[in-house]
């Protein structure tokens, strides 16, 4: 049974996990500069190794904070049945059943962003909503998504965040029918990448879309051909989001506090 009890731990000053803290709340901070959230909803996780004589968990961003506050003091840290064992706050509901569903189903998926970007999720409020090869953009993703067309209502129960978990398969993306976009990946920095260029080729594609004109879209023989060198032929992967946390650090410093 999933629950929502929080508490302080005894020793307040105590802070595990610096490295992970510290890249959740940039990534939370960068996604609100993108523009992709939404009021004080939605919520990004990352699993937690255990360390020497400290916990392991899933931290997570506290109810109540718009991302652009976020400070990697500021997250809280759950344990495998979903309550707060570090940190002050509590969790949106929606946040227990939807990241700790994917985390305890899909072991690789140790970030997982989950959001109500604009371009991408505007794709599935059309009917049988996809994102399609007319950008290169779209080639870092071809083969990797997939889409639940069923909507379910509001994720506040374990059998809808089971059922969204269970849409994912072995894809590291979903995009929701009437709802907003799961990405799933080993690290912040493969996460933060697929987000970012998700976000991006759908904004190319309903900008085209916008023009009336008919999309120019690649076959998928051509895809299947040149999504390789887009995926794992890509070196800028690893240097993506590191480069964005450091402009953050200049920027916004108080997000590592």
């Amino acid at each position: 049974m999933i629950r929502t009890e929080s508490y302080q731990r005894k020793n307040s000053c105590i802070m595990h996990h610096r490295q992970e803290r510290e890249d959740l709340a940039a990534v939370l901070r960068l996604a609100s500069q993108q523009g992709w959230q939404s009021g004080i909803c939605n919520h990004f996780s990352l699993v937690a190794e255990a360390e020497d004589g400290s916990p392991g968990g899933v931290l997570i961003n506290p109810q109540g904070l718009y991302w652009s506050e976020v400070t990697a003091s500021s997250l809280l840290l759950l344990d495998d049945a979903g309550n707060v064992i570090e940190g002050d706050g509590t969790v949106e509901r929606s946040a227990f059943f939807i990241h700790l569903a994917i985390h305890r189903r899909l072991p690789q998926a140790k970030c997982v962003l989950h959001a109500h970007p604009p371009y991408s999720t505007a794709l599935m409020c059309t009917e049988k909503g996809r994102l399609l090869n007319c950008h290169q953009d779209a080639l870092k993703l071809h083969r990797r998504i997939a889409y639940d067309d069923d909507f379910g209502g509001l994720a506040d129960d374990e059998d809808e965040g089971v059922r969204i978990a269970g849409s994912l398969g072995n894809r590291a993306l979903l995009l929701s029918a009437h709802h907003g976009v799961t990405i799933t990946g080993p690290t912040v920095t493969q996460a933060y990448d697929d987000f970012y260029y998700l976000e991006s080729a759908a904004r190319f594609q309903v900008l085209a879309e916008s023009t009336g004109r008919p999309l120019k879209v690649m076959d998928d023989d051509t895809a299947d051909r040149l999504a390789p060198a887009f995926q794992q032929g890509d070196e800028q992967v690893p240097l993506h989001f590191p480069a964005a946390k450091r402009v953050l650090a200049r920027n916004e410093p108080e997000f590592l506090a």
